[in-house]
């Protein structure tokens, strides 16, 4: 959103690098419209941590909500503020409910990937 480009992603994930988690390059927007209706937020959607167990499914047309999630969005009042803290304690109880994915392990069926625009 601010200045972000495809060229900054292997920089931005590298920050957390986990096998279990996936990242995704959405230049054309579709996420920032498409997870205001499942946060219930009024603004674009961008600047979200989102954390999800191991049973989230993305089955159809829209994202799933999350099992937690924080925000740094102005005049969005329904879900916390980050708190680094507070995020890797969330973080680190959805990774303790699952096992973790094989390294390199392609996204599962049912992933964001599926439902972005070119996925």
């Amino acid at each position: 959103m601010m200045g972000g480009e495809e060229t900054h992603v292997a920089e931005a994930t590298a920050t957390f690098p986990d096998a279990r988690a996936r990242h995704f390059w959405d230049g054309a927007g579709w996420t920032l419209e498409h997870f205001q209706p499942v946060l219930d937020i009024h603004v674009q959607a961008w600047d979200l941590y989102l954390v999800y167990g191991p049973e989230a499914r993305w089955d159809g047309p829209e994202p799933p909500r999350p099992t937690y999630w924080m925000h740094q969005l102005r005049g969005v009042d329904n879900g916390p503020l980050l708190d680094a803290a507070v995020l890797a304690t969330a973080v680190r109880r959805a990774l303790s409910a699952g096992s973790p994915a094989p390294a390199g392990s392609p996204a599962p069926a049912g992933s964001p990937s599926d439902h972005l625009p070119g996925g």
